[in-house]
């Protein structure tokens, strides 16, 4: 297959950096820029720098926030800010958000009061052409941000950045930043370029799970139905809890998603069957690409059928589901209700009675995702749910 040519440019001099073998004769350009702080964190402000829908949420710490400054102060270098124009001339930042909206927390001296979140989607902040500190102030929990040093005498200072010295704060306000804008001419293909461009940028070195990686790479309107649904259902939040940084409730939910498309059932006879799950050996991760990947084609039907699939299944849940169970036995409940057509509510009675069942528990500590496992556990949740006391083999 032929190479893609990034071409780099830099002033007036053209430069190749890199090569993508799997994208086919399409040219990408990046232009290289260095930024003061300032520039930078203005920019933000002015919303000329956006976080998109397919980035993952601000997770760092106080702590990391706090080292991110240190370096910012002494001088030492700052990894590279990747960013590609959208419609509207805005720069979406594909890779740098934790350390770009970690710096512009320390230039106006708040920061998340982690009591109320650990974590938040900076897309979801509805801007609407005013500046993202007002926006930011008006709709999330903020606490000051007060951040100390010691010196090499080992005494502590103070460095908030509104009460730093002038000639101290001019030479921070200078500190370059480099932010590297890639832009690409097809616009047919941006998509799939800037997936494969995410994908690269986050594969070795970074802390991403690998949902949070899937939601930058699949940016469709599946994953947009799916996103919007676990962050604002209120039948899944009771079942689930707050929403989870690392993206497990998402993975869950897509996880159902792909189950209700790849699992079929097997007869044997008129009584014994075993479910079968197309494609599949014994590692979600694979599943759960693949169907991410084949989801990008769903259109509005599809897309409606499995929310009313999740929305249906939800509802009829009538106990509190516990933490250590949750993912394995909610599978289960899952696939009997999607396809055995067990609709009956999820009591209390039926719940405590699979989560003690011996040949459940078996199943559910160890091996948990074989197939023989898989199908031990479904059918356990069938035979009490359904209230069919056959044994199945």
């Amino acid at each position: 297959m032929a190479n893609i040519i990034i071409q780099a440019k830099e002033s007036e001099e053209e430069t190749i950096l890199s090569t993508m073998s799997d994208l086919k004769g399409i040219s990408i350009q990046q232009y290289k820029t260095d930024v003061g702080f300032r520039t930078l964190v203005e920019g933000v402000n002015e919303n000329l720098y956006i976080i998109p829908k397919y980035q993952r949420k601000y997770r760092w710490s106080k702590e990391q926030v706090i080292s991110l400054v240190e370096s910012l102060i002494r001088g030492l270098p700052i990894p590279p800010i990747y960013t590609c124009r959208n419609s509207e001339n805005q720069l979406e930042i594909l890779d740098g958000q934790q350390r770009v909206l970690s710096l512009f927390f320390y230039y106006i001296g708040y920061y998340l009061d982690k009591s109320k979140s650990n974590s938040v989607d900076f897309s979801e902040i509805q801007v609407h052409n005013i500046p993202f500190k007002e926006a930011l102030t008006s709709q999330l929990a903020l606490e000051e941000l007060h951040i100390q040093l010691k010196n090499e005498d080992e005494k502590i200072f103070n460095v908030d950045y509104s009460s730093l010295p002038m000639e101290m704060k001019r030479r921070i306000d200078y500190t370059s930043i480099t932010v590297i804008e890639i832009k690409i001419d097809d616009e047919k293909q941006r998509t799939k370029i800037l997936r494969k461009i995410f994908e690269n940028l986050n594969a070795k070195g970074s802390l991403l799970t690998q949902q949070e990686l899937r939601n930058g790479i699949y940016v469709c309107d599946f994953y947009t139905m799916l996103q919007e649904y676990n962050r604002h259902d209120n039948k899944w939040r009771k079942i689930w809890g707050k929403e989870d940084a690392a993206e497990r409730d998402m993975e869950t939910l897509l996880r159902f998603c792909a189950l209700k498309k790849y699992v079929r059932i097997e007869q044997k006879d008129s009584i014994n069957f075993n479910f079968i799950i197309e494609n599949y050996h014994s590692s979600y991760t694979k599943l759960l690409d693949k169907f991410s990947e084949e989801s990008m084609k769903f259109d509005k039907n599809q897309i409606k059928e499995y929310r009313n699939s999740l929305s249906c299944f939800f509802d009829l849940f009538k106990v509190n589901v516990t933490q250590s169970s949750k993912v394995a036995l909610l599978e289960s409940f899952y696939i009997v209700y999607e396809k055995l057509g067990v609709h009956k509510p999820v009591t209390s009675v039926i719940y405590n009675k699979i989560l003690h069942d011996s040949r459940y528990i078996s199943h559910a500590r160890q091996g948990t995702v074989k197939m023989k496992s898989m199908n031990e556990r479904w059918k356990t949740v069938y035979e009490i749910w359904s209230g069919d006391d056959k044994s199945y083999h």
